[in-house]
């Protein structure tokens, strides 16, 4: 009887914990999803905003590798912080909190697209030949 209670108490237990993981992951979502309407809305003029694709403005970094080269909380910092850029077209956008937790929450969403910081920078040419 006692085993069979334990038994019981652990499954109640574990479906808790699925139900708040579920929750947790649709709440995740919903930033993530709200992240790329304010892309599509202000960001996608310059930037590539999804897995794929060049950016309009060549010289604006592809969000996928932004995702590769900063971590959520640095780049949820500068967004609420204001991104310093040298670039004269990039608009001053005072985010939100929620804004910049949503467009942060995007962006690392597709870090599964990007290349790695490394990936990016060319080797230097020593110019020499082999046979």
């Amino acid at each position: 009887m006692m085993k069979r209670t334990a038994i019981g108490i652990a499954a109640a237990c574990l479906a808790a914990l699925a139900f708040t993981l579920a929750a947790a992951a649709q709440d995740d979502q919903a930033k993530i999803d709200h992240g790329k309407r304010l892309a599509e809305s202000n960001c996608a003029i310059c930037h590539a905003i999804y897995a794929t694709g060049d950016s309009p403005l060549v010289i604006a970094p592809k969000f996928r590798d932004i995702a590769v080269s900063y971590d959520f909380a640095d780049l949820e910092d500068a967004f609420n912080e204001g991104v310093a850029t040298d670039h004269p077209a990039m608009p001053d956008w005072q985010m939100s909190p929620e804004q910049a937790e949503a467009l942060a929450a995007y962006i690392m969403s597709l870090s599964f697209a990007g290349a790695k910081k490394s990936d990016l920078e060319t080797a230097p040419q020593s110019g020499m030949g082999f046979p």
